[in-house]
C-alpha cells in the first residue's frame, strides 16, 4: 500500500466471539487507574512510543500536554466505566503500565462494540511480555463486558504490539493510512 504524505500506516485487528479468550494466567495483579497515576504514566509511554500520531503529538506539545489532550478524546465518542481503565501491577504492587478500554458511543439499536482506547507498558518494563498480558486483560475485559466484538489498531511499525495482537488470537484486517493530523 502507498501512504500518502502526512499520513502513516495503521494496522486493524479484529476480536469477535469465537476469537480466543484466555484464563487469568498473568503474574500481574489489575486495578482501576488512579487518575493522577494515570497522566503521568501515559506521559512517559507516550514520550518513548513507536507510533507516529503520538511522536508528533508530543514534538508538539511536549509528553504531559499531549497525554492530557489524549485523555480528554476518551470522551468523544467512547464511553468507560472507571474499572474498565486499569494499572498493571506486580505481585509487589510495583506498576508495570495500564490498559484503557471503552466501547463506542452508540446508539440503542447497535450492538455494543469496544476498543482498547489506549494501552502501555512503561517503559523500564519493555521486553517482558508485560503487552500481551495488559493485551489479554483488556481482551477479557472487553468480552465480560459483553461487546460483540472488539475493533483496535496499532501502527505498522509498532512490531511488538502486531506481534501481541497476532498470539492473542486477533484478525488482522486491511491496513490503512491514517493522517497524522
Amino acid at each position: 500500500m502507498t501512504v500518502p504524505a502526512g499520513h502513516y500506516l495503521k494496522i486493524p485487528f479484529v476480536w469477535e466471539p469465537g476469537c480466543p479468550v484466555l484464563p487469568q494466567a498473568s503474574p500481574l495483579r489489575f486495578r482501576p487507574t488512579p487518575k493522577d497515576w494515570l497522566t503521568k504514566a501515559l506521559s512517559e509511554v507516550l514520550a518513548t512510543s513507536l507510533d507516529p500520531a503520538d511522536q508528533l503529538a508530543v514534538a508538539e506539545n511536549g509528553a504531559h500536554r499531549a497525554a492530557t489532550m489524549l485523555l480528554a478524546l476518551s470522551n468523544t465518542g467512547f464511553q468507560q466505566q472507571p474499572e474498565w481503565w486499569q494499572l498493571a501491577e506486580t505481585q509487589a504492587s510495583e506498576p508495570v503500565g495500564f490498559v484503557l478500554c471503552s466501547i463506542f458511543a452508540r446508539s440503542q439499536d447497535r450492538p455494543v462494540e469496544g476498543t482498547i482506547f489506549y494501552m502501555g507498558v512503561l517503559p523500564v518494563h519493555r521486553g517482558n511480555g508485560y503487552g500481551r498480558q495488559l493485551l489479554d486483560q483488556a481482551t477479557r475485559t472487553l468480552e465480560h463486558i459483553g461487546v460483540c466484538r472488539i475493533l483496535c489498531d496499532t501502527a505498522a511499525c509498532n512490531a511488538p504490539m502486531i506481534a501481541a495482537f497476532r498470539g492473542a488470537g486477533y484478525i488482522e484486517k486491511e491496513g490503512w493510512a491514517r493522517p497524522l493530523r
